[in-house]
Order: structure tokens, then sequence, then C-alpha cells
């Protein structure tokens, strides 16, 4: 029987707290899948795992912070070979120059910290999945929502219990389209189809890409090794989760470890970020 690892990220106080108990998207999918033949483990994180003792948050680190995310939109934009034209560079211009008012009007230490937790919550939980029985991890952000569960857990089953080496990461929510995301002359149809009762479609991408981290599933052995790298990187500047993902994609991309066919997307993906949706 395949095993896959459910792992949550949340906090005390979050207004998606209906992920942390049984109503949750976590336990409903795993419900599901049960019934697919997938042995499913869910673990909620919520703690907060900064030790502001031994870790001081200061002005600065809030600063370089916000310069390090514009200084890694350039990096990934020619890591996913997109072009740079006139209109790109305005618009990143203007990111730059909206800089000068978050040093006037700074957000505060509570940014880093909430993105060191954040952080700190997907690394634990990708470790104990990975070191778990688990074939598969799924990690989850609390704000993940699916209006159709059965068709998710379908899909999923297919994708995990599929023979086969490829692909090491499967991108199953979407916060923003494949056009926003600027991938779309990445992608091919990957070896293989969605078992759920929707029309979506399986695409490869000829270099790792992620569509937020909102839910993401990981091959357990490559789980393993995506938390060495990220481990492996410098805490500062402190970047959101998203961020330190790609730079360790980067990495590993630069390295040999992965290549073409090795990433994959759903389009469209069953789980939606609900956070970035607007509110009515």
């Amino acid at each position: 029987m395949t095993a896959l690892f459910v792992g949550v990220v949340s906090h005390q106080g979050s207004r998606f707290s209906v992920s942390q108990g049984p109503d949750g998207l976590a336990a409903r999918l795993a419900e599901a899948l049960r019934g697919h033949g997938v042995d499913c483990t869910v673990v909620v994180c919520t703690e907060d795992l900064l030790d502001e003792s031994r870790f001081q948050l200061t002005e600065a680190m809030v600063q370089s912070s916000l310069s390090e995310q514009l200084r890694l939109d350039r990096r990934w934009t020619a890591f996913l070979r997109r072009p740079q034209g006139p209109g790109w560079w305005a618009h990143h211009a203007a990111r730059w120059g909206r800089r000068s008012t978050q040093r006037v009007r700074s957000p505060g230490p509570g940014m880093v910290r909430r993105l060191l937790n954040i952080e700190l919550a997907h690394l634990r939980l990708l470790g104990e999945g990975a070191r778990s029985a688990a074939d598969w991890v799924l990690i989850l952000e609390d704000d993940a929502g699916c209006t159709d569960v059965a068709d998710a857990a379908a899909g999923l089953a297919g994708i995990i219990q599929a023979p086969g080496a490829q692909p090491e990461f499967v991108n199953v929510s979407q916060s923003f389209s494949l056009a926003q995301l600027g991938i779309v002359h990445l992608l091919t149809p990957a070896d293989g189809h969605w078992a759920g009762t929707q029309d979506r479609s399986l695409l490869q991408s000829a270099v790792p890409v992620t569509n937020t981290v909102c839910a993401i599933a990981y091959r357990a052995a490559f789980a393993g090794r995506l938390l060495e790298v990220m481990e492996a990187l410098p805490l500062e500047p402190v970047v959101p989760i998203d961020w330190k993902l790609n730079l360790a994609l980067m990495a590993m991309a630069d390295s040999g470890e992965l290549t073409a066919g090795d990433c994959w997307l759903v389009d469209p993906a069953p789980i939606d970020q609900l956070s970035m949706q607007p509110q009515g």
C-alpha cells in the first residue's frame, strides 16, 4: 500500500483554523485517499518554533528581507528564461521605488518573526515526512481549499501510485495562473493523466517551478534531500518560504540534481490558496 504523509502549516489564532481539525482539508483528503488504497498520516504544526532568546529580530533584518525579495525576483525571472524587456524593467524599477517608502514606514520585526515561523514549520514537517515510512509527502498551508475533495483524492492517488521515477514533486495548488507565473514556455504534457473526475492536465516543466507552497507533493526521498539543501541556505536575509524553496530548487537545478520532467504541475490545480482570493 502506498503511504502519504500530510503536513499542515498553521498557527494559533489563524483565520483558517478549521484546517487543523477533522473538518479541514487535510483530514478530509486523507479520508478520501484511504478509499483509494493510500495509507495517510496527518500532522498539524501550530507551534511558534522561533527561539527569540537566541535570535534577535532587528529593523535591519526587516529592511534586508524586503530588498532581498526584489533581488530574488530578478534571479528567478532569469532562471525561468523569461525575457526582461522594457515592461519588465519598468515594473521592477517601480517596485524598487516603493522600497523607499518601506524604509520610512517599515513593517516592523513582526514581519520577520512570521516569515521565520512559517519557514521553520515547513522544514519541520518536511523532515517528519521524510523520516516517516511514507512514500510521498504532501505539505499544505492552512489556507489551502478544495471544492471537490473526491476529485483531488483520486487524482493525487493516481500520481503517487503510478510506477516510474518521475516526478520528484508536483504542484497541486494554484495561487496564480501559469501565464501570470510566466512559465507557459517551459511546460509540456507529462507522461500521465489526471485520474480524478474533473478535466485537468498533468504538465512537466523544463526547470523546477512553484506556484507558491500552498500545496506541494514531494517524493519522500526527495523531501529529505530538499530539506538538506534548504537547511544549508543562510537564515538571513530572511525571505518568504516560497522564495526559500525557489532558492533551493535553483541550486539543485544548477548542480544537476533536478532536471527536465522532475517537476510537474496540475492545471487547473485542484487546490486553491484561499488567502489569495478576494474576500466577499
